[in-house]
């Protein structure tokens, strides 16, 4: 039997929301209402544990046990305007066939998507490590459920002279997989001229080199301003016009992928004007 004690998944997501909106008032209004989610997702997952649904029941088991919680939460704490699309989408839909359709990553309204995903992504994320597939995937998708990634991190390596792993984390049910460091996790191109990074000035590690080695020689540090996200960047790609925001955990040890990558807003704006569409939308619909 799968045990609910001793994860503090949801309690390190709640810390870090609540330092994020306190750091990053951009983001201060989306944080709050994600914070309101983690509740409901919470009593979700720990129920899973328990309940154990079968693989073709989490649809009708998340409409019935956690779409009641995700409706009330966001109408209590959504943003305005959201109250009236989200009981809408509920009373016109039908919502198991919806979430089967998420599940099967098919094409739905932004309520539909955020209402299906707020709902059965817990209860994935509590079983997705007793799932198998019973055949091999692309390396780009999650080897659990097939759900694509949400966005990448690079963990502190263990060795010094080790270079830290690259992996991917699924939209779907938050499972982590090794994947290459120079590799679209959308299509697989791997040719470097065709790859994109963009990140904020002062934060590339040439720049942070170059910064120790000025402060070194003048004595005064850098006049550049701080960065707003000096752990994270975004990888794109030319070839299918696709990114990802990836995470450098090394740098900040606080963060909490799932959480800093729903509060990077500017990031996802910059990469969306320069041409390029997010592999996957998170939860929040950014």
């Amino acid at each position: 039997m799968l045990q609910p004690v001793l994860d503090k998944r949801w309690s390190e997501r709640r810390e870090r929301a609540s330092e994020l909106t306190e750091r990053w008032s951009f983001a201060a209004e989306v944080l709050h209402f994600y914070r309101a989610l983690l509740d409901a997702q919470e009593r979700a997952f720990d129920a899973a544990l328990g309940d154990r649904p079968a693989r073709d029941q989490i649809a009708a088991y998340a409409m019935e046990r956690v779409l009641p919680s995700i409706i009330e939460a966001s109408v209590a704490s959504g943003p305005p305007g959201m109250t009236e699309s989200v009981l809408t989408a509920f009373h016109e839909s039908e919502f198991e066939p919806t979430i089967e359709a998420w599940l099967l990553g098919e094409n739905l309204s932004a309520v539909e998507r955020y209402l299906a995903r707020a709902s059965a992504g817990p209860v994935l994320e509590a079983l997705s490590s007793t799932f198998d597939l019973g055949q091999k995937r692309d390396d780009h998708l999650c080897p659990q459920c097939g759900g694509p990634p949400q966005l990448s991190y690079f963990a502190p390596s263990e060795e010094d002279l080790v270079t830290a792993h690259r992996h991917l984390l699924c939209s779907r049910c938050a499972w982590t997989w090794k994947f290459p460091r120079l590799t679209c996790a959308s299509c697989g191109q791997n040719e470097s001229k065709e790859l994109t990074i963009y990140g904020e000035i002062g934060t590339t590690q040439a720049e942070l080199s170059e910064n120790i080695i000025k402060a070194r020689s003048s004595g005064t540090a850098s006049k550049l301003p701080p960065a707003h996200f000096p752990h994270m960047r975004v990888d794109g790609c030319k070839t299918c016009s696709k990114f990802l925001l990836s995470l450098d955990l090394e740098r900040d040890r606080r963060s909490v992928p799932v959480v800093d990558e729903i509060a990077a807003i500017p990031l996802s704006l910059y990469a969306a004007e320069h041409g390029l569409n997010k592999i996957v939308p998170n939860l929040m619909g950014f």
